[in-house]
């Protein structure tokens, strides 16, 4: 087993600078997910990549064979960054990048300022545009029609800090633009400092889609522009199995396949307070990979609840796989529970961990339950 894909980004965003939401990729990835099955897949751009967090997104939305644009002042043409919205550095975007890409054939940079560009500086076919670049009205403005006039009826754009008061340079932009081209882009969607927009005509109902798909991901239906939209008011990545999705399709939480089967040999163990007691755990690899195995790799732990329940203590020792379990094999593992200071009775929820990766309970795989008396 290996860390997937998104899960790999996750990570990135504690490495990567950047203002760029993982849960704004998440919504990208879903709604680029619900066009593609229309038929609509393109290359895909990116105004403002700064050191690449949110690229790493924007290529994986391109379509077979297509291309990533990215545009950027980059370091040597911060005079023209009049908004002072951010500095791209591009040996760094291009490390990051290649952290997914290790082969970046299919980039294709433009150093140089948005505002220089038309049209005719790209193909056509474009089916998803990203605008993150100079955050004044002009900028904003320019940025609109240009993407606008590039990408595929049907196709998103999502445009950055449409309500953020440090920028009403990017509101105003974008209100000039629907006044002048009301029938051009429809709000879809607004959430983690993103407003997605998609080009009209476009006679299919993306909302409703996405509520079809994803039924556990909260929505707020709001109004933008004389027109439905929605909100997201909390995060999607609960809703999502990260490790059995991919940018191209998700899985929802608890939908993916067991992968950990934990049975207990025995269901109440009793200690004293402050004791270490072992818990006997017949641990199988149902999955089709290997289970990795080393210290501080992969082990089974526990979460400490109250009898009633509530939870008192997420993180507990660890009890490592030494050796890799193959898939179908069954492993016998002696799990060190330590008891709590005071008496009582209390749960104990035993999980399997993959360190700096996941708890499995986190991708939906069920957990076994034990009762834990403490006495002096």
């Amino acid at each position: 087993m290996r860390p997937s894909f998104l899960q790999e980004y996750l990570k990135a965003f504690g490495t990567i600078p950047g203002w760029f939401h993982f849960d704004a990729a998440l919504m990208f990835m879903a709604y680029n997910q619900l066009i593609n099955r229309l038929g609509i897949r393109g290359h895909t751009l990116e105004i403002g990549v700064h050191h690449g967090l949110s690229a790493i997104a924007i290529a994986a939305l391109r379509g077979p064979e297509s291309r990533f644009y990215a545009v950027d002042l980059f370091e040597k043409l911060q005079h023209e960054n009049v908004s002072a919205s951010g500095q791209g550095d591009r040996t760094a975007f291009e490390q990051n990048l290649r952290a997914f890409y290790p082969d970046l054939q299919f980039l294709h940079v433009l150093a140089r300022s948005s505002r220089g560009l038309s049209p005719g500086d790209f193909p056509g076919g474009f089916s998803f545009c990203h605008i993150d670049g100079g955050h004044s009205q002009e900028e904003t403005y320019n940025d609109l029609r240009l993407c606008q006039s590039i990408l595929a009826p049907g196709g998103l754009l999502a445009l950055d800090d449409y309500f953020n008061p440090e920028y009403p340079g990017v509101c105003e932009g974008a209100v000039r633009f629907a006044l002048e081209q009301p029938s051009a882009l429809a709000p879809v969607a607004i959430g983690f400092s993103k407003v997605l927009f998609r080009k009209l005509p476009a006679a299919d109902d993306l909302n409703t889609a996405f509520r079809q798909e994803f039924p556990a991901v909260q929505l707020k239906a709001v109004t933008m522009w004389e027109g439905p939209a929605v909100l997201f008011p909390a995060e999607i990545r609960s809703s999502i199995d990260l490790y059995a999705s991919t940018p191209e399709r998700f899985v929802q939480m608890g939908r993916g396949p067991v992968r950990a089967a934990i049975a207990l040999q025995r269901r109440e163990i009793s200690a004293a307070p402050g004791e270490t007691a072992i818990l006997s755990v017949a641990l199988t690899n149902n999955s089709g990979e290997s289970f990795p195995a080393g210290k501080e790799v992969l082990g089974l732990s526990y979460h400490l609840l109250s009898e009633a329940g509530e939870l008192l203590r997420h993180d507990n020792q660890r009890t490592w796989i030494t050796t890799p379990i193959s898939p179908g094999e069954m492993r016998t593992v002696d799990v060190q529970i330590q008891s709590p200071s005071a008496s009582g009775r209390y749960l104990l929820e035993v999980d399997l961990v993959w360190e700096q990766v996941m708890w499995f309970k986190d991708i939906g795989n069920p957990t076994a339950f034990a009762t834990l008396t403490v006495t002096k």
